[in-house]
């Protein structure tokens, strides 16, 4: 009979180690980008003076972005590497959320909220697509 204490783990090397820090930082770093512009929301809803269906139409450009540009995202990883563009897509997507964040009027808060959306779901199949490739080794 083998123990829980007998089995062993295969001992990790430098270069795994820090790929997984790496890429549970990006899953970090994705998560914190929405989460701080989700709650200041009502907050840009008044400044920007937006009614319920401009404010309505405005967030739905984020999902809208995020369906048209997870096409892409394949085409993306193979050429340039998944670890190169989740990087890429998480400064983008931080962007166009600080552009939201920003914008002085309805129409400029939903370009940046279709552009967030856009590199957001570029870059969460590329760091999904790199978190299994780091799990594989």
């Amino acid at each position: 009979m083998t123990s829980i204490e007998s089995i062993r783990r295969p001992a990790v090397d430098r270069a795994t180690r820090r790929a997984r820090i790496a890429v549970s930082a990006l899953f970090l770093t994705n998560g914190a980008l929405f989460a701080n512009i989700l709650p200041r929301y009502p907050e840009i809803k008044a400044a920007l003076e937006l009614d319920n269906a401009g404010y309505g139409l405005a967030i739905a450009a984020f999902p809208a972005g995020a369906i048209a540009a997870g096409l892409f995202a394949a085409v993306l990883i193979r050429r340039f590497g998944s670890a190169r563009i989740a990087v890429i897509g998480t400064i983008g997507t931080g962007l166009g959320l600080l552009a939201a964040a920003l914008a002085p009027s309805g129409i400029l808060f939903a370009v940046a909220l279709l552009l967030g959306g856009a590199f957001d779901a570029v870059t969460d199949v590329a760091q999904n697509a790199h978190g299994l490739r780091v799990q594989r080794r």
